[in-house]
């Protein structure tokens, strides 16, 4: 097996801290700018809309993969893991689309792109690597019939999986939940007010 490179291990630790600076910069940006951000806004109903069913439907992705994986016990490859083997980014990646569709500002998506394209494949990979290590034989059946990221075959049988609210509170999903939803809310509460 590669050993993983130094680079993509920091990438990978540190990915929630680097998420939190760029989202903090980004939010300096927009506060800096808010004249010129609100004007946008009030000018692109459009996108609001998207932003919103992005956001909620990332967080529904997050939610329902939080729910069902059981990390380090078992490979789980029923719900949303049938569909394709990393939810819990697809889910993180449609939020963080919403957010930056949403504010519509070059250094938010330049995060995006950096958090999409860069870090998110190094902790991917990763992550897909200790799983193989762990699950030799399940990994091997798991990656030939479900994609890294998109849909190779959908199991109708596989979708319907019982999801745990004390495995989602284990998996400390709340915490993007909560975020998830106070954006959804600061964004409704700004375009009716």
């Amino acid at each position: 097996m590669k050993k993983p490179h130094k680079l993509t291990e920091f990438l990978a630790k540190k990915r929630l801290l680097i998420t939190r600076i760029l989202c903090l910069a980004v939010a300096l940006e927009f506060i800096i700018n808010y004249q010129e951000r609100i004007q946008h806004l009030l000018t692109n109903p459009a996108g609001i809309i998207i932003s919103i069913i992005l956001i909620a439907l990332g967080s529904f992705i997050r939610s329902w993969s939080a729910g069902i994986i059981q990390k380090g016990n078992r490979l789980v490859q029923e719900g949303p893991y049938s569909i394709n083997r990393n939810p819990l980014y697809t889910g993180s990646t449609l939020i963080l689309m919403g957010a930056v569709l949403y504010l519509n500002d070059i250094w938010a998506w330049i995060a995006a792109v950096l958090l999409i394209l860069v870090i998110f494949p190094f902790t991917i990979s990763r992550e897909e690597n200790s799983l193989r290590n762990k699950f030799p034989e399940q990994w091997m059946d798991y990656a030939k019939t479900t994609g890294r990221y998109f849909p190779k075959k959908i199991s109708w049988k596989k979708l319907k999986y019982k999801w745990s609210f004390p495995l989602w509170i284990k998996n400390r999903e709340y915490q993007t939940f909560s975020l998830s939803v106070l954006l959804l809310l600061i964004i409704i509460i700004r375009e009716i007010v």
